[in-house]
């Protein structure tokens, strides 16, 4: 199925008809997998995961569940005392892993959307975007766990909420750099660069 969009060519008055390329696997092999000597599950595109933008993608889903995970389980419980920074990096991780699930669940059922959408400005700015969120709302936690929560690390043995709370927002520096190289690639992959 071809999709077909059609412009106006500001030049002749004509319209212009845009119909984009059939994706090429850039990572080399067919979709799907082989099994005993048969193609299996070809609905599945796994020559994205053999790709940069794909171990990214992956990384990005894996450190992002990590930090939901240890802000939910240990933090939750002093977000009162924590405040807007708990706040701010929750909503931040909840929306950022929400689309990057989305985006990588596309990239992997139809192997025309990793060309398509990673060509559209979709991708580098929800990428710049994340990177700046992560960057900022980590900052913004650090300062409140350091402030808030040291005391009672310091005071109370096996405290375990401040080490946990440290290593989520680590994670979402690491996160925020993450998202500002994909955001790079995105936009090389944009301009038609390719990384």
């Amino acid at each position: 199925m071809q999709h077909t969009t059609v412009g106006w060519n500001a030049g002749a008055q004509r319209p212009t008809v845009v119909q984009p390329a059939v994706y090429t696997r850039r990572a080399g092999g067919e979709a799907g997998f082989k099994c005993c000597g048969c193609l299996c599950c070809t609905c599945i595109n796994i020559t994205f995961f053999r790709s940069r933008p794909g171990w990214l993608k992956i990384i990005e889903v894996i450190l992002s569940a990590i930090c939901l995970t240890l802000t939910l389980n240990y933090g939750l419980g002093y977000s009162s005392a924590i405040g807007r920074p708990f706040t701010f990096f929750l909503v931040t991780v909840c929306a950022c892993i929400l689309v990057v699930c989305l985006l990588t669940f596309c990239y992997i059922i139809s192997s025309n959307s990793f060309s398509l959408i990673r060509s559209s400005v979709l991708e580098t700015v929800f990428n710049t975007l994340a990177c700046l969120l992560y960057l900022a709302s980590s900052a913004q936690l650090s300062w409140a766990v350091q402030t808030w929560l040291f005391p009672y690390y310091a005071t109370i043995p096996y405290y375990s909420v401040y080490p946990a709370m440290s290593a989520a927002y680590v994670l979402g520096l690491v996160l925020g750099v993450l998202h500002g190289i994909d955001a790079y690639m995105a936009y090389r992959f944009l301009k038609g660069r390719p990384f």
